[in-house]
């Protein structure tokens, strides 16, 4: 079972009150990156940052896959994920409520095991406990993982 981990946009343009989300997600690639087959960055190329790479994570395993709408599997992340031979996706990032929904759904159609890191979510709402509530319903509890992430004070 190969395993690739999948972080969306966490990029500076987009934080706004999500900071704390940046931190939790550099310290989990530190700590785990190396254990994923693959590790997937996007960056949301759009028309205030089509100029500026506002991307905040580093990992040197990363492969950097730029997107222009919600979803981040597009046809670069479907010929990664092919050709590193991946059947499970650990997903993380932000928009919980939108990217990060749109992207787990689109890779359970095609085939995907998802499991979501819920520590490493954020959402531009207040109510980001709602698209978790729906990723437990969709995946099962046992695919809502509580990894990553600790306290952050910012």
């Amino acid at each position: 079972m190969k395993k690739a981990l999948l972080i969306t946009d966490i990029q500076s343009d987009f934080l706004g009150n999500m900071d704390y989300i940046y931190p939790l997600c550099q310290e989990y690639l530190d700590k785990s990156g190396d254990q994923y087959d693959l590790i997937v960055l996007t960056h949301w190329k759009h028309e205030e940052n089509h100029n500026e790479n506002t991307l905040m994570l580093k990992h040197p395993k990363a492969h950097i896959v730029e997107k222009r709408g919600y979803s981040a599997y597009n046809d670069e992340m479907k010929q990664l994920l092919a050709d590193n031979k991946i059947d499970t996706v650990h997903l993380a990032g932000i928009d919980s409520d939108m990217t990060v929904l749109a992207t787990m759904y689109n890779l359970l159609d095609a085939g995907f095991k998802v499991q979501v890191l819920e520590r490493l979510l954020a959402s531009f709402s207040t109510r980001g406990w709602e698209s978790t509530t729906i990723m437990r319903f969709v995946l099962g509890d046992e695919n809502v993982l509580s990894l990553g992430g600790g306290r952050v004070w910012v």
